[in-house]
């Protein structure tokens, strides 16, 4: 249950803004996988990672405004606050229930990927798994509609020499029977959980949401508010998946010079609490979409956005993304692969810093990481959740680790 009492976090020297993916789940999801996995992960390890209660945020006012999570963590050597950044309703505002519109909203997808085939040999050079997985899902439609055809034709046969009511009745009955099937096989493999990504990457470059972008400005200036009460504090953004996306356009926003302070839920902040100066911080993405959505042709500001962190000397940007994690952009040349025609010498880049393998088959029996292979959305999320085994990658001792999060991404998932 979410508490609205006053906040008591415990060890604040740790700032963690989590921004979670295409989703329509929201905090109490992300609060109990992130609980029962702190404790399964301690298991493991022989420690003790922990949750607080889930506490409401209020952040921001006018169109910013929205109630996000937040909650303590902890573990055998440090802790923090973990602010989760809540977007869920715009993920279900573009999340259609009915398969028929998913499909429809494909084929604008899939037309559109046929006009940018230019575009599409860079990723069959850098990331072909996750090319792969872009085309997959138009596949498995394809077959679909073939077997429901020639179940339809099947049925048509069958029901010659019936009553001509048979004859239309049986072949619709054989196709409807079909695509019910493919429908089932779907919750196995995920299908439409992909195009609805696929989809949103489409759609939300064509609409450049408003209402995200004010949120997005009034959470900057709420971690502005929250750094200058606290100094030394450590800010970490965290993208995770499709909510990489996000979190570069919130770090975008921390970078540049403050012009006002909204916030909410800790008290009002005005113009002359904010620190006019960028704030220091630390981004991680993992797993992360985030050429998927820069390559559309008219993401022009996201481009502008990564052009910024690519640029700017004083961030520390930590890509972690599996190469066997088919829906992301794994250990690939991101920035040239995200800023389609930008003419940029490579010494030019000084983000990302590290891409960074999890290496998560170090982290599972043979057996176990099979069959989490087999299982796409199983697979993405392991970012966040607790290992079979103790290895380099380990969500809960990052986000608790005593030094600086870097410390703990340079140390341990750097080679």
């Amino acid at each position: 249950m979410m508490q609205r009492s006053g906040y008591a976090g415990g060890n604040m020297g740790r700032l963690v803004v989590f921004v979670g993916g295409f989703d329509p789940r929201g905090a109490r999801h992300y609060h109990r996988l992130f609980s029962e996995n702190a404790a399964r992960q301690g298991e493991v390890d022989g420690c003790t990672y922990s949750a607080g209660p889930r506490e409401a945020l209020d952040v921001g006012q006018g169109a910013g405004a929205h109630r996000h999570a937040r909650w303590a963590f902890h573990g055998p050597q440090g802790g923090g606050e973990y602010v989760f950044f809540d977007w869920s309703d715009q993920v279900r505002a573009h999340w259609p229930r009915a398969l028929w519109r998913v499909a429809a909203q494909a084929c604008m997808t899939y037309a559109l990927a046929v006009t940018q085939w230019r575009v599409l040999r860079g990723l069959r050079r850098q990331v072909p798994y996750t090319l792969l997985s872009f085309t997959y899902p138009l596949l498995f439609g394809l077959l679909a509609v073939a077997a429901a055809a020639g179940g339809a034709f099947a049925g048509w046969r069958f029901a010659q020499g019936l009553p001509e009511l048979a004859q239309w009745l049986v072949p619709m009955v054989a196709a409807f029977a079909v695509l019910w099937g493919a429908a089932g096989l779907d919750k196995l493999l995920h299908v439409s959980w992909l195009l609805r990504i696929f989809n949103f990457a489409r759609i939300s470059a064509a609409e450049d949401s408003e209402v995200l972008a004010a949120r997005t400005q009034a959470m900057a200036e709420w971690v502005r508010h929250r750094v200058a009460q606290q100094p030394g504090l450590e800010v970490v953004v965290l993208g995770f998946s499709v909510g990489s996306v996000q979190a570069v356009r919130l770090v975008d926003a921390l970078r540049q010079p403050a012009a006002l302070v909204v916030c909410g839920g800790d008290g009002a902040a005005s113009a002359s609490d904010a620190p006019n100066a960028p704030v220091a911080v630390t981004l991680l993405t993992l797993g992360n979409c985030i050429p998927l959505f820069s390559l559309m042709p008219e993401a022009v500001k996201l481009r502008a956005a990564l052009q910024n962190l690519a640029n700017d000397s004083q961030l520390y940007w930590a890509d972690i993304s599996s190469p066997g994690d088919s829906v992301s952009f794994g250990m690939c040349d991101l920035m040239r692969l995200s800023l389609r025609d930008a003419a940029m010498p490579a010494e030019a880049l000084h983000n990302p810093r590290r891409m960074c393998s999890p290496r998560f088959h170090k982290l599972f029996d043979p057996l176990a990481y099979r069959l989490m292979r087999r299982n796409k959305m199983r697979m993405h999320f392991q970012y966040l959740m607790a290992s079979q085994k103790r290895g380099a990658y380990n969500f809960f001792a990052m986000l608790t680790a005593p030094g600086a999060v870097r410390d703990f991404v340079e140390k341990y998932l750097v080679r």
